[in-house]
């Protein structure tokens, strides 16, 4: 398969998955034990969904809770006071549940990223029902409108890796391995969804969606990185790959947010299979395009316009 070198590596069959990773941040297959000890439980999923049943005392914080407009992350102090608004201090061991893991996990992965002392990932679908007893479940609750308690924990800031910063360790040569976790075709430059297609300079193509499939079948997986540089899409789907490796497969990664869609929108950085998408035209071919079909549809609207005249002329005539 093209373009997919460390994801055959990764599915070589010569490691087993690391279903918990880290004690401060994991994926984890069953919920009982974890709200027996008394954790905190957000629930990622959508409005409509956790107001119908969630785990019993749920904080339910959608991906929309952090983010402005087209996907665009909120600022750091307004994270922590959404994270306040819910109760949370930073110092609670919390249980994220949800029920498509993109969603999931990035809202795992940002309260890791914010500090959170611990970060447990449900693996199961909390729609399922998780086998627990009727008395467990219950509709969730949003958070407040003011904030009840002061988000407290450090903001895990080595984890954050900026452009600029990532630009500037590239040029230096820097040996981290970089890694995309966005679709093949992607990488590639064959299905463009940013100013441009391709990927960032030396990146390895690893499909977040490979990972997850070869997750859900309990297969074998490795080698990976003892440690690299993580990026997707955009920050939601970043973040998501980013929890994907550090819980769910114990690689010590870190986070460039703005993933490709930043880096791509940025004509001064290099980027590897560079191509151009029908949708992202430059600026020179768009005024090209322009007066080629503006002087086309202006020469038939001028000859219709003729034909119309010469008609109404001929029908004057005595």
């Amino acid at each position: 398969m093209r373009g997919v070198a460390l994801a055959l590596s990764v599915l070589a069959l010569t490691a087993r998955v690391a279903a918990a990773s880290s004690d401060d941040f994991s994926y984890v297959a069953e919920a009982a034990p974890l709200l027996q000890a008394g954790a905190a439980i957000v629930d990622a999923r959508p409005v409509a969904v956790w107001r119908e049943r969630s785990l019993k005392g749920a904080r339910c914080l959608p991906p929309a809770e952090f983010l402005g407009p087209h996907r665009r992350l909120a600022a750091i102090p307004d994270i922590l006071w959404v994270l306040g608004a819910a109760g949370l201090t930073g110092e609670e061991t919390v249980l994220v549940v949800g029920d498509e893991p993109t969603a999931r996990d990035f809202v795992a992965g940002l309260l890791h990223l914010a500090g959170q002392r611990r970060v447990a990932v449900l693996r199961v679908p909390v729609s399922q029902g998780l086998g627990l007893p009727p008395g467990s479940l219950a509709p969730g609750t949003t958070r407040g409108m003011v904030r009840e308690k002061a988000f407290q924990a450090p903001v895990r800031e080595d984890l954050w890796l900026l452009r600029r910063e990532l630009a500037a360790r590239l040029a230096r040569g820097s040996s981290s391995m970089l890694l995309d976790g966005r679709t093949e075709s992607e990488f590639w430059g064959e299905t463009v969804r940013a100013a441009r297609g391709g990927h960032l300079p030396g990146a390895e193509s690893l499909p977040a969606s490979t990972l997850r499939a070869a997750l859900g079948r309990n297969e074998k997986i490795g080698p990976l990185p003892s440690e690299a540089v993580a990026y997707a899409h955009d920050v939601v789907e970043g973040i998501a790959f980013y929890t994907l490796l550090r819980a769910g497969l114990g690689v010590s990664v870190r986070l460039y947010p703005g993933g490709w869609a930043e880096w791509a929108a940025d004509g001064g950085l290099s980027a590897d299979a560079a191509t151009y998408g029908h949708a992202y035209e430059s600026q020179a071919e768009r005024v090209l395009l322009y007066f080629i079909y503006g002087g086309f549809a202006g020469a038939m609207i001028a000859g219709l316009l003729a034909v119309v005249s010469a008609k109404a002329l001929h029908g004057k005539r005595p």
